[in-house]
């Protein structure tokens, strides 16, 4: 009879006899985790191996493949077997017995039940510890744990099967046949014992039977088989599990990670002297999980180190997994490109990476291609097939994260603090790897709230850190240490003045501080205060800047000042090919075009003449998504730690300058009022006023005539300090400041709260991980939606638009109708990306409302009854073929080749509303 049970059922035309027996599948899936756990990546070994401190690892390690089998004995149940009406008639004609009235029970929610009642009956001598961990692991293999609790469930599961006494029985007896087929017959399942920490524990086992689940599922590795004598089937199944391994690249064949030095990993780089701390690091200091913080200038090489550091540690733990995070899409695509070209270097094609954000599926194919072109790569293995074969299993963002080596977005790694769907198989993807955390200083109140609690999950898994940032206040270096070291339950001693630039390294031996010179020569520029002019006087600055040639960045804090400045330079016919505008409201390939031309002109490897006039024009994306060198650079009042980022573009690179710009100079543009003060009110949606106020008054000291210099490093720590510190020594805008501190310390705490609303349960709390758990939320990484039980990775809302036209019944990507959609059948892959790939992000509040709204047109909604789930944080936005521009909520959106997305407030919103942000 317990053959009659299935786990998955026949395709569309095929018999209804042709299922796949439910038991089937638990051993495919057990046979799995045998295959993964003995010939896999060794990093899962170490991971649960790591997790489970203070259990009998040995006796773990032999008994997992029988945990992870019975996950789905929740499947035998009337409430599941009942759920596919073909099978429910099947067994009924079997002799089964199912009740009419039907119970709401889910079958993870069944193995959890079962596990809590009644594993000790079948396994004497059980720790309750242990079995919570079982339990819970059981009920969240499909991603959310059970919230309900354990006597709830139950009295559920009795209900509806009130009337069939032999589901209880069913059950035991698969639970007996599979530990007679997987489970260690010398040992108890009671010898493995208690982990140190219950609750990393229960995320590396369901993180591993989420893995094993999802290979065993998978019918072209584990097709349906009738019933057969199940140990034949056993030895097929084993069979099949290598087989699978071997298809999708998860068996090990990687060559053991070495590391001879900085030169030997980067030839074409002379080792810096942060470089040469890495290579002089002892090797003992990398043999335990550590936190590693990088704080230098920019133009130190913080990469390469991080990545040297890296590779040691990888030699050193025999483990070379990474996963490195940015703060953008951007930058996450330059890095896929440096990591990718590192790896095939190491590896070949056994070193391929995964990227990892809501456009990786667009972009990583055409970032292959190029570097492809570039480094003449065959992209082809020894059978003829694409390399590109070894990442076809970790395809989507929750399995990305399984792949060895993979770049995404800082976002990938808060998902794993955020209680959301499939969090501990995210947390277990990034077990005992290599993080690395980019422009950790970057980053508001909410997302440090969230990082921190991720850093001590991360370090009680057993990962190393590498944070990296050129202008991090002391304060948070030492919230990052603290966070990190909480997971490795030891108290750092902190140093009271902390050096920089350093490296810096926590662990459970010590805290270790190493200082280094800087590479680059002190940076000197001259820093000059002045007020925020009309765009067409801003134009006419820059015309002035370049008349007898040079390069100067202009960034604004708002798009539309941006598109306003631009378009006085067109007015002055100086918009020609050396004039770029740069924002995020350009559709991706427009705005990758651009990228790619900002570099040809100002880029490392650029060889512009300096009498060549160059003038770039963007906002914030200029902060930190390229690497380009200008002589002067005139930015929109920011706070100080941004501001210093935009300064290292300064004289960045080796070449010729122009006679009037030997020497490179920083402009800040205030918004003074009429009364002489700066009006932070069009901003303050970006940045804080009161954080604005205090990097103007650090700015104004030792200020003479509107100017004055700045070197760097030296006054990195002064002036950072000067603007978050606890103290400000100048007699500047005190009134000011003291009146926005107040507003400024509610919103960190209204900040700090709404971060914390969502983060998963302390991870050294011993207690199950579904005690405190609290309210289950929806994962949004894009600020697309705005319900309440969404856990977002970062504040503030927007809405993904992408520009249509309506030609001859279809959807248009242009207005002549040469690439069109039809809108009677749902796009094809290849249509999704091109849709992808023309969207435009708008955080325009009255735009997003009207989006929100669910009476919104049809015409703002995809004609398509199903939603492809890759557009389902995309939407339409329908124009007219004519003028380009449609106009929504008072608002007229028009998409201009050279703008971008302009977005203009109809006359009588606009003086209410000229405050209103638009980054």
């Amino acid at each position: 009879m317990l053959l009659a049970f299935w786990g998955k059922t026949p395709r569309a035309g095929q018999p209804v006899t042709q299922f796949h027996p439910a038991v089937f599948h638990m051993i495919d899936v057990g046979c799995v985790a045998e295959a993964l756990l003995r010939d896999g990546p060794p990093r899962l070994r170490q991971a649960i191996t790591y997790a489970w401190q203070g259990a009998q690892i040995d006796a773990l390690l032999r008994w997992l493949p029988f945990l992870v089998a019975i996950h789905d004995i929740g499947k035998i149940s009337a409430a599941f077997q009942q759920q596919d009406a073909a099978q429910r008639d099947r067994l009924r004609h079997a002799g089964v017995y199912f009740s009419h009235q039907q119970v709401e029970i889910y079958h993870a929610e069944v193995s959890a039940c079962w596990s809590h009642c009644y594993l000790r009956e079948h396994e004497p001598n059980i720790p309750n510890e242990l079995i919570w961990v079982i339990r819970d692991a059981m009920g969240g293999h499909h991603g959310r744990f059970a919230e309900a609790s354990m006597f709830d469930i139950h009295k559920r599961l009795h209900h509806t099967e009130r009337n069939e006494p032999r589901w209880k029985g069913w059950r035991q007896q698969i639970y007996h046949l599979l530990r007679e087929l997987l489970a260690p017959n010398d040992i108890s399942l009671a010898t493995i014992d208690v982990p140190r920490l219950l609750r990393p524990a229960t995320v590396a086992l369901t993180g591993l039977i989420v893995w094993c689940d999802w290979m065993g599922s998978n019918e072209c590795d584990f097709p349906l088989m009738p019933a057969m004598d199940v140990h034949a089937y056993l030895a097929h199944s084993r069979q099949q599990a290598q087989v699978a391994l071997n298809t999708h690249h998860l068996a090990f064949k990687r060559d053991a990670p070495q590391y001879a030095g900085f030169q030997r990993l980067f030839p074409d780089i002379e080792p810096r002297p942060l470089q040469v701390v890495v290579d002089k690091l002892e090797a003992s200091m990398l043999e335990q999980p550590l936190l590693a913080i990088i704080e230098a200038p920019t133009g130190e090489g913080k990469t390469e180190a991080a990545l040297a550091l890296a590779r040691r540690i990888a030699a050193v733990r025999q483990i070379d997994e990474i996963f490195f995070a940015l703060p953008t899409m951007a930058t996450g695509n330059q890095m896929f490109t440096r990591l990718e070209k590192l790896y095939l270097c190491l590896y070949g094609t056994d070193g391929r990476v995964r990227l990892t954000h809501s456009q990786a599926i667009v972009v990583e194919d055409d970032l292959r291609r190029q570097l492809a072109l570039h480094t003449d790569q065959n992209y082809l293995d020894a059978g003829g097939r694409s390399a590109d074969a070894a990442l076809e299993w970790f395809v989507g963002p929750k399995k990305a994260m399984l792949a060895p080596f993979g770049v995404g977005t800082v976002d990938q790694v808060e998902l794993g603090g955020l209680n959301v769907r499939h969090y501990p198989l995210r947390l277990f993807g990034l077990a005992s790897k290599i993080v690395i955390i980019d422009e950790v200083h970057a980053y508001d109140a909410y997302m440090n709230v969230i990082i921190d609690h991720t850093l001590t999950w991360l370090a009680t898994l057993g990962c190393s850190v590498i944070l990296l940032s050129a202008t991090l206040l002391q304060q948070r270096h030492r919230e990052l240490a603290q966070a990190f070291c909480k997971g490795l339950d030891v108290s750092p001693q902190i140093r009271p003045s902390i050096p920089y630039p350093l490296l810096a390294i926590y662990s459970h031996q010590a805290c270790a501080y190493h200082p280094f010179t800087v590479f680059r020569p002190e940076q000197r520029f001259t820093l000059r205060l002045r007020g925020l002019h009309t765009p067409a006087e801003e134009a006419r600055h820059l015309l002035h800047l370049v008349q007898a040639g040079g390069a100067v960045a202009r960034i604004c804090n708002r798009v539309d000042d941006a598109q306003a400045i631009y378009r006085a330079l067109q007015e002055l016919n100086a918009a020609s090919n050396n004039c770029v505008l740069l924002h995020a409201r350009f559709p991706l390939h427009e705005r990758q075009r651009r990228e790619r031309r900002i570099s040809d002109l100002v880029g490392r490897t650029s060889t512009r003449s300096p009498t060549q006039p160059i003038i770039i024009v963007g906002t914030q994306v200029l902060e930190q998504s390229l690497d380009y060198d200008v002589d002067v650079m005139i930015s929109d009042a920011a706070p100080i730690d941004l501001l210093l980022q935009r300064a290292g573009r300064l004289h960045r690179h080796h070449r010729s300058r122009p006679p009037h710009h030997q020497h490179p100079v920083l402009e800040v543009a205030v918004p003074f009022n009429e009364q002489g003060k700066p009006d932070w009110r069009r901003w303050q949606k970006i940045y804080e006023p009161y954080i604005l106020w205090r990097s103007l008054a650090a700015l104004n000291q030792d200020m003479c005539a509107g100017e004055r210099a700045i070197t760097l490093p030296r006054h990195y720590r002064e002036l950072i300090e000067a603007v978050y510190g606890n103290t400000l020594s100048s007699d500047w805008y005190t009134d000011e400041i003291a009146q926005a501190e107040q507003a400024y310390q509610m919103s960190i705490n209204v900040q700090a709260a709404k971060a914390r609303t969502p983060l998963i349960p302390d991870a050294m709390r011993s207690a199950p991980i579904v005690e405190d758990s609290g309210r289950a939320f929806i994962d949004d990484e894009t600020g697309e939606d705005a319900n309440w039980q969404l856990a977002k990775t970062r504040l503030g809302d927007q809405v993904s638009l992408v520009p249509v036209y309506a030609v001859d019944g279809e959807l248009s990507l242009d207005a002549g109708g040469t690439f069109r959609i039809p809108t009677d059948v749902p796009p094809t892959l290849e249509q999704i990306k091109d849709l992808i790939t023309s969207a435009v992000p708008v955080t325009d509040r009255a735009v997003i409302a009207i989006y929100r709204d669910e009476r919104r047109p049809a015409a703002l909604r995809w004609p398509w009854s199903e939603i492809p789930a890759l557009l389902r944080g995309l939407h339409p936005l329908p124009l007219d073929r004519a003028t380009h521009s449609a106009t929504l909520n008072q608002r007229r959106l028009r998409l201009d080749l050279e703008l971008g997305l302009v977005i203009e407030k109809e006359q009588s919103e606009m003086a209410e509303s000229w405050f209103e942000e638009e980054v």
